[in-house]
């Protein structure tokens, strides 16, 4: 059958149209495994997206051709006002439109998956105008803090996109159980009449040790820190940097590693402004984007992994570091405290210097640390979904509407399905 993706260019498809061999793609399964295993059920996946990438390599994939793209809409993104941003947003979502009308009016698709909000949004209006059924595939929200200060009438009007998208027909949304409660923005904005199943399922992790990484791995010869996320505001490098200058103020001179994109290139200098300030240029070390096998590595042989995001801490990266056994302070959010157990199997902490505190007493010695890391490993296997049960459900969804009409899901008293296995 035929699938159009409506979407922003997520990493994958970038990476594939880079050249990259199907193991070789490492960042957002979310996005990879569900398009992957389509293509290779034999179906047809083709894509319209906005992009800042307009580079075109030998593909070196037997599943995906240039052909599958059938508009790529260049449009990089740059740090300009609000006011400057909305004619590229005009131009953008014209483009958008005019591409994703002419696929659908030429294609005869089976299905449209919606990916995100802005880009979703599109193709979840033109599916309906064309009367084909479609899906809307959202990885969590930001709202919700809004949501909780401003109420939901007010929270619409600022986010007119996303709260369009949560009232169009659709055969489903599919939002992923990330701590950052999406299903309370679900519950304050549905239609009053049933238009679609909302979705709420919790993402698919690979289950890896250091043992079954191939990767060769030259370790930091100095006790470190580490911390992998894209440079964007709310993932908090800064406080990763006030908690680094308070451990060398008590007498521990650790390094640390950040990993990750630069989304923001004006979050990116500041960062590096603060850390300079702070006299700590010598013990920060950035190493860029990198595999998830070297992710695994390097937080695995770290002292700590900090993670102090805003809104959730409960990402790709925390998984990561989570089943490879990496010793964890995290935020005590309430985002996961479905998974650590404070001082068994990682520790959860009201701020900085708490977590400053237990680095600090990692080093002296008065924690177990094997204990830790084999309990994380252990209760990782329990209580987390494996890569393959979490996306051939996914699959099995789109191919379940494509051929019946209906998702075949049933919702709770809340009017949230969930995803269960039987075993």
């Amino acid at each position: 059958m035929k699938i159009l993706y409506v979407t922003g260019m997520g990493i994958p498809l970038r990476d594939i149209l880079s050249g990259k061999r199907t193991e070789e793609v490492t960042h957002l399964p979310g996005f990879f495994q569900p398009w992957y295993r389509l293509a290779h059920r034999g179906h047809q996946v083709d894509f319209v997206v906005t992009s800042n990438f307009n580079e075109l390599h030998k593909l070196n994939v037997d599943w995906f051709s240039r052909d599958n793209l059938k508009a790529n809409i260049f449009d990089p993104t740059t740090e300009v006002s609000s006011f400057c941003r909305i004619f590229r947003r005009m131009s953008r979502l014209f483009r958008l439109v005019f591409y994703v009308n002419r696929a659908l009016r030429t294609g005869d698709y089976d299905f449209v998956v919606c990916w995100s909000f802005t880009e979703g949004l599109v193709g979840n209006v033109l599916a309906n105008l064309y009367r084909v059924p479609c899906g809307m595939r959202v990885m969590g929200t930001l709202r919700v803090p809004e949501l909780v200060k401003k109420g939901p009438i007010k929270t619409a009007l600022l986010h007119p996109i996303e709260f369009l998208s949560f009232r169009l027909k659709k055969k489903f949304i599919l939002m992923t159980d990330d701590g950052t409660n999406g299903d309370r923005l679900y519950r304050a904005w549905r239609p009053s009449s049933e238009k679609y199943k909302f979705l709420f399922w919790k993402t698919g992790v690979t289950f890896k040790t250091v043992h079954d990484v191939s990767t060769k791995f030259d370790k930091p010869s100095e006790n470190y820190i580490f911390f992998a996320a894209r440079f964007d505001p709310w993932k908090r490098h800064d406080l990763i940097v006030e908690t680094l200058k308070k451990l060398h103020e008590r007498g521990h001179p650790v390094h640390l590693y950040f990993a990750g994109s630069i989304h923001s290139k004006l979050y990116f200098e500041k960062i590096m402004r603060t850390v300079n300030e702070s006299g700590l240029s010598d013990y920060v070390h950035y190493l860029g984007a990198i595999p998830g096998e070297r992710l695994r590595l390097y937080a695995y042989h770290a002292v700590a992994n900090i993670f102090m995001y805003d809104v959730s801490n409960l990402g790709n990266v925390f998984f990561e570091t989570y089943t490879t056994g990496g010793i964890i302070i995290g935020k005590d959010d309430g985002s996961l405290t479905e998974y650590i157990d404070t001082e068994q199997n990682g520790f959860l902490v009201d701020g900085i210097d708490r977590a400053a505190e237990i680095v600090g007493e990692i080093l002296s010695g008065k924690w177990n640390v094997e204990r830790i890391r084999e309990a994380a490993i252990s209760d990782s296997r329990q209580r987390c979904l494996s890569m393959d049960e979490r996306f051939d459900a996914e699959v099995a969804l789109i191919e379940r509407v494509m051929e019946t009409g209906d998702t075949g899901m049933y919702a709770d008293i809340d009017g949230i399905c969930r995803l269960e296995f039987t075993t």
